[in-house]
């Protein structure tokens, strides 16, 4: 698979200058880590990280549940995750979200950071929807793609701010795979509030949006 190749060349250098519990620096996606756990309930038995790359929010989220699982499509970022996080209540599963052998209603907690855009969103999200307890909060930071003049604004305030927070804490480079947005902010929030009732999703700085909603 051509984006396997173009990222595994980077991963050896990647592990070999990151700590055992996160990176030193800074990225889009390590900024709204603190929002993610600030949405974990506080009893927490079993989470799910959906898209778990390199297993770094995979294993903040094992300092506070009983059981995680990480799944991701990329037996490179497995591996990768497997050799990092060393903590006997987390498992990590290599293969598809959509397919894989995950029980209805049994995660407490299901996060997605920058990984839903590579899945259907309607399927991604009845999937997860399906796997949560009642009660159990399911929290995704998403991409979208730019198409409104709102869309474009929150886009050019984010260069700054990004810069800023790249040069005071320095930048560090996921070797996962990555892919463009196809859907827009208007569209992924049309799509979950019509299979989430009472979903929030809201547009961010960092070129990113927040879902957040609680099974019933």
């Amino acid at each position: 698979m051509t984006i396997r190749r173009t990222f595994s060349s980077t991963s050896t250098s990647w592990a070999s200058g990151r700590t055992s519990s996160h990176p030193t620096a800074w990225n889009h996606n390590l900024q709204f880590h603190p929002w993610i756990l600030a949405r974990m309930p506080s009893s927490c038995d079993r989470a799910l990280d959906v898209g778990c790359g390199d297993g770094v929010l995979t294993q903040k989220l094992a300092s506070r549940a009983h059981h995680v699982i990480g799944i991701d499509s990329s037996l490179d970022m497995i591996a990768l995750a497997r050799k990092a996080v060393l903590v006997e209540n987390v498992d990590f599963i290599e293969g598809d979200f959509l397919n894989a052998p995950l029980h209805a209603q049994s995660f407490d907690f299901i996060v997605a950071v920058a990984v839903i855009h590579h899945m259907p969103l309607a399927a991604a999200l009845t999937r997860m929807a399906d796997l949560l307890t009642g009660g159990g909060v399911l929290a995704v930071i998403g991409l979208a793609r730019d198409q409104s003049p709102a869309d474009y604004a929150v886009s050019v305030l984010s260069v700054p701010v990004a810069r800023i927070a790249r040069l005071r804490r320095g930048w560090w480079q996921s070797p996962a795979p990555r892919i463009d947005p196809v859907m827009n902010y208007a569209e992924i929030k049309m799509t979950a509030s019509g299979l989430l009732p009472g979903v929030e999703v809201r547009r961010r700085l960092y070129f990113r949006y927040t879902l957040l909603w609680r099974k019933p």
